[in-house]
């Protein structure tokens, strides 16, 4: 055999040595990379930085350090498509005209909204700042004049910056509520253009002090339509590719494959286990090394606390997802493989003594390496060669990162992603689809047609899914990556998922660490010989077994896929034993009997009650309105004019919130309708067909939940003509405005902020005033905002005025509410997920039958498209113009579908489950029933209720209006079946798993008091925590609720849980009758409900035929 003779790996390695030395040599010619003169190291940075904060009294006292080296991504590709190329961006760069990367240094204090941000080019000169100041700061109230004098004064003497080079376009100006005035002027240069953009200067004057100087180029709006529609095509394959890969490789290959080879108990599952949570937390460990520099976005209205347990937070449910995800897909990778090429390797024993020394492994292992070169170079000469003959297009960029370098131990973050996307991928994107296709084809007798279909699905889907990056055109990356993909296919067909692994790591790592290697800092060595090792780990495992065994050895059959043997089911010896519990005691049924009766007053008497009007109208309505009230301005648009609709809004914001909580209920009733939208719908009109840049221009009318017109809203685009007024002639204008619509006269109107636009054609203006008309409920900040395009009014709007401070303060409170909530929420998660992998087990083991399944699945899985059917006018109703309509629908309808899939799976398996672990107990005479079910049900939505009343009410309570945009609203009611069933047999579940371990509350009692206690934390918190406290202590008494119930009641009868989920259910059910939130949700309500009364029949029909 060729491989076996030494001349094979002398020619291989040559053909290395030579891919590295010719991927070098011309990488630089394939790539676009740009020449950054670096002078300024992180620690200059902050040493210049600090000096001039002390020289200009910039920043808080006693500050905190952070900094980052920014790259302007955005600008650099408009430079790169529609000014000039990569070339321009050298030059500009080169001439100090614009500097697309720059050190940003902050300075910032805890809990104090003063900070600075300064800005350096990478050489070390000062290039701008932005000094934030709480708006409560006190300072002068200079004129425009005085201001340009102190902010050009500044410029000259603190700065390079020539103004004779620049002319003022813009003057805006704002009175903040302590009164200082703050100024914005704007410079646009007129000794240099750049494309259809402009360079510009913004300088910021607070009170009399300079707070900001900012150099940036203003992008034009047609290119950055443009670019949206490139990047959606980008999008568009990516994200098609990834439900392919959900639908194909994750619901086929991992859930169905893994389901067959369980019952066939061909999988493996401890090793995957083991490197999938060895792998996360590697990947963990490399996200953690990037913390020193999340200092940048930390926002210091939260305690530094608060921001660290909501970033560990997020780091540990990250972790565990990305843990499952990977031991699944490992899990099924490797076992479709043992079970599809039998002449492989078995890969968990690769490393085990007696392999990891044979030629075999180790032929595999340096092949790996080896086609690293080849991978190198093609990709390279790819770039190359579609650049100089297609003109194909990719960012260029710089090869070195300082934020890498900046970090405790970079080699961590290089190896960590590296290694995640090359054992991934390749189990996933390789292993899964073609070992299945192998599968199939076995079963269909055309293996070789069926590995060939496998094939190309791979190819194609790896390709696809890569295909976000930013490129163009758009299939530049699907183009790039088949050959690779084929590649790695071929060493997972002929050699197994090693060589395959090792490629794609060292291939990743090599590009992730070119920073490092790249990287002329001191000590970087030592970083640059982590790599390396790290890399090396299969060689070093390999030579160590080498020592060991202390020769090359071939490789023994048993360590082949087929001398793999499943291991043959036990069958339980044990007898089982019968658990004596005491007999059900009837009185307990009166005493729930009350309990329910007490439930019902609880429920009268505690009941929230809704703070915001439902809707009156639905979609039609909503249109005829829109359209009238347009053809009444003089505004009539035809056929081709699309008539989106959608809720707004669909739940209380900021200032609601604000009001609740400063001010009394009364005073938020007078309130809602005038300066605080009700709930209500906006109709948008616009265009996805025709020349791009005019589908920029749309109208929306904004309703109230009665179907009353408040505001006409007109979008134009950018380049469209239209008048240049001044500051005056607009203000009057906007004057004109606020008098018609709201009757107020200029002297109930104090005069806040002018804020002007220049555009290519006309200037636009947004005005603010207060409202300081005597009000005798309400004498906050009440304001209005209107904005002008040219001539034309754009929109116009009443808002509160909600201060800085309280805003701060909400954002700390909200954020240590949301970790408390959102971890619960997790919890409640992983318990469903736990839970439906139990039953899919009992489903292996035969314990649940396939036709139960599906009789539950199929209705709800059709109930989930009719869905997407009927809220169909409702998701359009986001799409954006700038993109190809058909491409955000194909994205939507796949995402559905996919979505459509799981979502229905899962109350499937677990109502299927539980219902089957229900019929294998035996049932006891004389036990709790349907009386009992329903009065637990009523009693627990009045004790909810009353725990409610006591959570501190942070929010009004609006009624749920998200699908009241529907075609036909009343269907999506329907909805509910779907929580309801996973509600019910996760509870069931639940109770029947209690039952099991404690051995109906014989044995283990007090581990699951405390389970009860927890159960009892999730369900109150993963709802909505207002308050820790509260949280905590309604948790507690819910928890000791539940331990009663189950004790005196459910564990005679698990089955209960069914009457006691539906009694809670249709109780919500009823109030949405009583008070419908829009036209239609009474009439789904009442269909909901018949619905869960005829399956509530049909599972005690079922049960008592069992």
């Amino acid at each position: 055999m060729l491989m076996r003779k030494p001349i094979f790996w002398i020619m291989a390695f040559i053909l290395f040595i030579g891919g590295l030395f010719y991927s070098a040599k011309v990488f630089p010619k394939a790539f676009s990379i740009l020449n950054i003169e670096l002078k300024m190291d992180r620690d200059n940075a902050f040493s210049q930085a600090k000096a001039l904060s002390e020289s200009n009294n910039w920043g808080p006292d006693n500050y905190d350090q952070a900094a980052t080296f920014y790259h302007d991504s955005r600008t650099q590709n408009f430079v790169e498509l529609d000014a000039g190329g990569s070339e321009k961006v050298s030059i500009l760069m080169k001439d100090n005209l614009f500097h697309f990367y720059t050190w940003k240094v902050r300075h910032f204090k805890e809990k104090e909204p003063n900070e600075t941000i300064i800005t350096f080019t990478p050489s070390g000169k000062f290039y701008g700042f932005k000094e934030i100041l709480s708006e409560n700061e006190k300072g002068p109230s200079l004129s425009q004049n005085d201001a340009r004098i102190i902010a050009e004064n500044f410029v000259q003497k603190k700065s390079s910056v020539v103004l004779s080079n620049y002319k003022e376009i813009e003057a805006s100006e704002e009175i903040m509520p302590s009164k200082r005035m703050d100024h914005t002027f704007v410079y646009e240069r007129v000794n240099a253009d750049i494309g259809d953009g402009s360079f510009r200067l913004k300088l910021m004057v607070s009170g009399e002090k300079v707070s900001e100087l900012k150099h940036y180029i203003k992008i034009p709006e047609t290119f950055t339509r443009r670019f949206e529609e490139m990047r959606s095509a980008n999008n568009t394959l990516a994200t098609s590719a990834s439900m392919a890969m959900f639908l194909l490789y994750g619901f086929g290959g991992v859930i169905i494959g893994l389901f067959i080879m369980m019952r066939k108990r061909w999988v493996v599952w401890k090793q995957a286990i083991l490197w999938g949570t060895f792998v996360a937390v590697f990947g963990a460990l490399g996200e953690i090394n990037f913390w020193p520099l999340m200092w940048m976005y930390y926002p210091t209205e939260l305690s530094q606390q608060s921001f660290f347990i909501q970033n560990i937070f997020s780091l540990v449910a990250n972790t565990l997802l990305m843990s499952i995800i990977y031991s699944l897909s490992f899990m099924a990778g490797e076992t479709l493989t043992r079970r599809a090429f039998p002449q492989q390797i078995n890969f968990w024993n690769l490393w085990s003594k007696g392999a990891s020394n044979s030629i075999q492994v180790l032929g595999r292992t340096i092949g790996g390496y080896f086609i690293v070169a080849f991978d190198l170079a093609f990709v390279i000469t790819f770039y190359l060669l579609t650049k100089k003959l297609f003109g194909w297009w990719d960012p260029a960029s710089t090869l070195f990162d300082p934020d890498v370098i900046a970090t405790p131990f970079p080699w961590i973050s290089s190896v960590s992603r590296a290694l995640g996307a090359g054992f991934w991928e390749e189990c996933l994107f390789r292993a899964i689809p073609i070992a299945g296709a192998a599968l199939i084809g076995d079963r269909l007798g055309r293996r070789k047609q069926w590995i060939i279909i496998g094939f190309i699905i791979q190819s194609l889907i790896f390709a696809a899914a890569h295909a976000n990056y930013p490129s163009y055109p758009a299939y530049a990356r699907l183009v790039e990556l088949i050959l690779p993909s084929v590649i790695f296919g071929l060493l997972y067909l002929q050699f197994g998922l090693l060589p395959a692994i090792i490629s794609h790591f060292i291939y990743n790592a090599i590009l992730m660490s070119l920073p490092i290697f790249t990287s002329t800092a001191s000590g970087v060595w030592f970083d640059q010989l982590m790599v390396f090792v790290l890399c090396l780990i299969p060689v070093w495992v390999i030579l160590i077994g080498r020592l060991k065994e202390k020769k090359w050895g071939e490789l023994d059959n048993k360590y082949y896929n087929s001398s793999f043997k499943p291991v043959p089911l036990k069958k339980s010896t044990s007898r089982k034993t019968s658990i004596k519990i005491q007999n059900y005691n009837i009185q307990n049924k009166k005493l729930v009997i009350i309990f329910g009766v007490l439930g019902i007053l609880l429920l009268f008497q505690f009941k929230t009650d809704r703070n915001a009007p439902g809707l009156e109208l639905n979609r039609n309505k909503a249109i005829t309105i829109a359209e009238q009230h347009l053809v009444e301005n003089g505004i009539e648009l035809g056929d081709e004019w699309n008539r989106l609709v959608s809720v707004n809004p669909a739940g209380p914001g900021k200032q609601n919130r604000f009001i609740w909580q400063t001010a009394d209920k009364e005073v938020y009733n007078f309130l809602i309708g005038d300066y605080i939208d009700t709930p209500g719908f906006t109709v948008r009109f616009a265009k996805f067909d025709g020349d791009l840049n005019k589908r920029a221009e749309e109208y929306a009318v904004d309703l109230n939940n009665r179907g009353l017109p408040l505001r006409i809203n007109h979008k134009i685009p950018e380049n469209q003509e239209g008048l240049d007024l001044s500051e005056k002639e607009a203000k009057k204008l906007a004057l004109k405005t606020i008098y018609k619509h709201y009757n107020l006269w200029e002297d109930a109107l104090e005069f806040i902020s002018a804020e002007p636009s220049k555009k290519p054609e006309r200037t636009d203006w947004e005005f603010v005033f207060k409202d300081i008309a005597p009000n005798k409920f309400y004498d906050g900040d009440k304001r209005i905002r209107v904005l002008i395009n040219g001539d034309n009014i754009s929109s116009h709007e009443k808002f509160i005025f909600v201060p800085e401070e309280w805003g701060r303060n909400e954002t700390e409170q909200r954020t240590i509410l949301g970790v408390a909530s959102n971890s619960m929420s997790f919890l409640l998660i992983i318990l469903v997920m736990a839970t439906v992998v139990l039953g899919i087990i009992n489903w292996t083991k035969n314990r649940i039958t396939s036709m139960l399944v599906l009789y539950i699945f199929a209705p709800l899985f059709i109930l989930a498209i009719v869905s997407f059917i009927n809220q169909f006018p409702s998701f359009i109703a986001t799409f954006s113009t700038a993109q190809p309509y058909n491409n955000q629908l194909g994205v939507l309808i796949a995402s559905t579908v996919v979505g459509g899939l799981f979502v229905s799976m899962i109350p499937s398996i677990l109502v299927a489950s539980s219902y089957f672990l229900i019929n294998e107990k035996k049932k006891m005479k004389g036990r709790p029933g349907l009386v009992e079910g329903i009065s637990i049900g009523i009693a627990l939505a009045g004790i909810f209720a009353l725990l409610y009343s006591f959570q501190p009410s942070l929010s009004p309570e609006w009624p749920s209006l998200s699908n009241a945009a529907s075609r036909f609203p009343f269907f999506e009611v329907l909805g509910n079946i779907g929580s309801f069933l996973t509600s019910l047999g996760f509870m069931t579940f639940a109770v029947l798993f209690i039952s099991e371990k404690t051995k109906s509350w014989t044995v283990n009692k007090g581990k699951f008091s405390i389970l009860f206690i927890i159960l009892g934390l999730i369900i109150i918190g993963a709802d909505n925590i207002s308050g820790i406290s509260n949280w905590i202590l309604s948790g507690i008494v819910v928890g000791l609720i539940f331990r009663w119930l189950y004790i005196s009641i459910l564990r005679y009868n698990p089955e209960l849980t069914v009457f006691i989920i539906s009694s809670l259910t249709i109780l919500n059910l009823l109030y949405e009758i009583i008070r419908p939130s829009f036209p239609g949700a009474g009439l789904g309500s009442v269909i909901t409900i018949i619905a869960i009364i005829a399956l509530n029949y049909c599972w005690v029909k079922l049960s008592s035929e069992s």
